[in-house]
């Protein structure tokens, strides 16, 4: 247990784009949100794991547009992910859509394509052996009366600003002209758009919509994994939710190194590495889920990840793996140590830093190896360390 009080915390991560499978890249967020969410609820945390579903607005539009394009003419279109959902969906769609109007056919169109991606979605999270407690669609939230609440409350906090930077005590009910919000007052670097010149709310203002909600539920703290590239975008979001909050609640965003193809040793033949990345279908195949966990998990932060089916590597991950399983069959010592567990987990959840319980579980494997016995509660430390990275034996 935490020597922290229990907090509820919403671990929010993966959050792929409705078109496509998982690729890669998702895994490895998928797997490092998995494991923060797994630390937290061993330290006694109440924890939701959640996807956000991108199925609202102009790029879900396009999406709706692009699949239905390819149902009415399938052969004029490559080959590519937009083509594939296009076909899952087309049988299902009604024959009346093809002659409706875009106002009729298109939430219909949209919606299809956007279960058929996430059924591919939940099967790619299924491989990989993680589970989500909650989905949540961002059709589902009222958007636009959300955001006209929390101009408002932004004016009474003299932090609605104009373009010129000039404070806006009251929220116009349909901007028509460009909005920022002031969070340089809290630690941002500089104020962010609301909406663009011409009123329409920006990607940001929709991004407070959903922390509102989710702060609305009642969480202490909100966890967002995100890719290194949305570095810049992170600390207006969390200067955002300070202010929502009013600093009862925090966001954190842990950033995970960009993933990078590297030239494989063993290409597929359906998709050579010159390609680019291995799909995670290849990458499931050629390692299984457990090592693939193990490849994400002991690769060290700060330095783009290159994934490859690579013998070389999946050698290295199978013997560490091994090297757990052994360390866990020693003959047990009758001196018995200290428990390590928790100080173990705080240190690496505090840091958001999965990779640090990884190695600690792989050091404290060598030790006892060398050791050639084990005590009793550090066999337990050791069990309860991979249970928690999702790697139990």
């Amino acid at each position: 247990m935490s020597t922290t009080k229990p907090q509820r915390i919403n671990v929010e991560f993966v959050s792929a784009y409705p078109s496509r499978p998982l690729r890669g890249e998702d895994a490895y967020a998928a797997i490092i949100g998995d494991v923060l969410a797994r630390m937290a609820a061993a330290l006694g945390h109440d924890v939701t794991r959640e996807y956000y579903v991108n199925d609202a607005g102009a790029q879900a539009d396009a999406l709706a547009r692009g699949v239905y394009a390819r149902c009415l003419a399938p052969t004029e279109f490559e080959a590519d992910e937009i083509t594939a959902l296009a076909a899952a969906v087309r049988t299902g769609l009604s024959k009346d859509l093809f002659e409706a109007v875009e106002a009729d056919w298109l939430p219909a169109v949209r919606r299809a394509a956007v279960e058929a991606a996430m059924a591919s979605i939940r099967e790619g999270l299924t491989a990989l052996d993680v589970q989500f407690d909650t989905f949540t669609h961002e059709s589902s939230l009222e958007t636009r009366g959300e955001l006209f609440r929390l101009f408002s409350d932004f004016a009474r906090k003299d932090a609605l600003m104009d373009s010129s930077g000039n404070l806006i005590n009251a929220a116009p009910e349909k901007p028509a002209e460009r909005l920022m919000l002031d969070t340089v007052s809290r630690g941002d670097l500089r104020p962010r758009p609301l909406t663009d010149g011409d009123g329409r709310y920006t990607y940001y203002a929709a991004d407070l919509a959903y922390h509102s909600d989710k702060l609305a539920r009642g969480y202490d703290l909100l966890i967002d994994v995100f890719r290194k590239d949305h570095s810049s975008y992170a600390p207006g979001l969390i200067a955002g939710v300070d202010l929502m909050s009013a600093g009862k609640a925090k966001l954190s965003v842990c950033l995970i190194d960009p993933v990078r193809p590297a030239m494989a040793e063993e290409p597929s033949p359906r998709a050579p590495a010159a390609q680019g990345l291995p799909s995670l279908e290849e990458l499931l195949a050629y390692y299984g889920a457990r090592l693939l966990r193990r490849l994400f998990l002991t690769h060290a932060p700060g330095e783009p990840l290159e994934l490859a089916c690579c013998t070389e590597i999946r050698t290295v991950l199978l013997d560490a793996d091994k090297l757990c399983a052994s360390a866990l069959a020693l003959p047990i010592s009758d001196i018995d140590g200290q428990s390590l567990e928790t100080p173990l987990t705080e240190a690496a959840f505090n840091a958001r830093n999965p990779h640090m319980l990884m190695k600690s579980a792989d050091e404290l494997a060598a030790q006892f190896i060398k050791a050639g016995k084990i005590t009793p509660k550090g066999r337990a430390t050791l069990s309860q360390l991979l249970a928690t990275l999702g790697l139990a034996q």
